[in-house]
């Protein structure tokens, strides 16, 4: 009995023994399984080998700037292209020096006619002003290469074309008077009407003829005259006051803006009216005056070659019987045909002993009829 209870209980073990040795086989493989699967879906870079795995980051052009450590793989990416020519252009020799060699020179001309300046000694080169006719320069070199010249300009350096600069001005083609005139008195000027902008202004507080009437009016134009009024009284209404012995007019330095056709139109519009309203008055056109080089340099718009041209026109209007162009030019431009600066307070404006030139020349020519 005590046999067969032995082996009973052996046999029991036995397959307790092997159910538990499956049961822990298939947990195993189980296990296994599912590390294996575990290991092979994690993210690259999980895996602790000891190193880094890096993924480049995709890096546009704008977003490396100069100067910045960028890692990324494959090429670099190039700066923008202004970067690119601007680095070209600062290490390559500016065109000058490479193209132009001078000799220097020691030279008094004259410009021929209106002319450009240039800050390279071609017309390639970009402008930086102008000359004038006659305007006086200072050549201080010529260029080996073109044969422009390269002058003071202002106290700067430019270049102008060797074809329009010569040792002696230009003569000018300029017209003094059309009608005769007579030396007067002062009391000529009691029955004289004076139309004008700034300038006569000027002539009415400082020239000493406080005689006459003026009609004056600070930055007026030729077709403004008619339209404006000074103090509330209009030019019609001093032409229909009385009757004056003479009608001085000198507009047009506020009209240099303007189209020289549309300005002689105006222009002649005004005296047409003035006649009409005074047929037995003289009308004397009096010149636009010039202004300094200088003052024509900063401000090109008052160019000493256009008031040639206008007053020309103005002459034009002349007859010489009932309508006379005076040139107050004479009285006071140099050799060139600018205003001198000893007379000019601001290239534009006369000084005040300079309207005693304009009385003088006043005196000097009346009308004769």
């Amino acid at each position: 009995m005590a046999k067969k209870a032995v082996i009973k209980n052996w046999r029991v073990s036995r397959q307790i023994l092997g159910v538990t040795t499956c049961v822990l086989a298939t947990a195993t493989i189980v296990l296994m399984i599912a590390l294996c699967v575990w290991l092979f879906q994690s993210p690259a870079g999980a895996a602790d080998d000891g190193g880094t795995v890096f993924t480049p980051k995709k890096i546009g052009i704008e977003e490396a700037l100069p100067g910045e450590d960028v890692l990324q793989e494959g090429p670099v990416a190039l700066w923008p292209e202004e970067d690119i020519e601007w680095a070209e252009e600062s290490s390559v020799p500016i065109e000058e020096e490479i193209l132009y060699t001078y000799t220097d020179l020691e030279l008094t001309l004259y410009s021929q006619t209106s002319l450009r300046v240039r800050n390279q000694p071609s017309t390639e080169g970009e402008k930086i002003g102008g000359l004038y006719r006659n305007q006086k320069v200072k050549v201080t070199g010529r260029c080996n290469e073109t044969g422009w010249y390269r002058i003071d300009y202002y106290g700067n350096v430019g270049y102008a074309s060797n074809d329009y600069l010569a040792e002696e001005p230009v003569k000018l083609d300029i017209t003094q008077s059309v009608g005769s005139f007579a030396a007067v008195d002062k009391s000529y000027y009691d029955n004289v009407l004076f139309i004008g902008d700034s300038l006569t202004v000027g002539l009415s507080m400082y020239g000493n003829l406080k005689n006459a009437t003026y009609f004056c009016i600070t930055g007026m134009g030729v077709g403004e005259a008619l339209s404006r009024d000074m103090g509330g009284v209009t030019l019609d209404a001093l032409l229909d006051a009385r009757q004056y012995d003479a009608v001085y007019i000198m507009l047009g330095i506020n009209d240099m803006g303007s189209k020289r056709k549309s300005f002689l139109s105006a222009y002649g519009s005004l005296v047409s009216r003035v006649q009409e309203k005074q047929p037995n008055a003289g009308i004397v056109i009096q010149s636009i005056l010039a202004v300094t080089s200088s003052y024509t340099a900063a401000h090109p718009t008052f160019n000493n070659d256009e008031i040639r041209e206008r007053n020309a026109g103005l002459a034009e209007l002349a007859d010489g019987e009932h309508i006379f162009y005076l040139d107050l030019n004479a009285f006071y431009m140099d050799d060139a045909g600018n205003l001198r600066d000893s007379q000019a307070r601001d290239g534009l404006h006369l000084k005040t002993k300079s309207y005693k030139v304009w009385k003088e020349a006043l005196l000097a020519n009346g009308i004769v009829k």
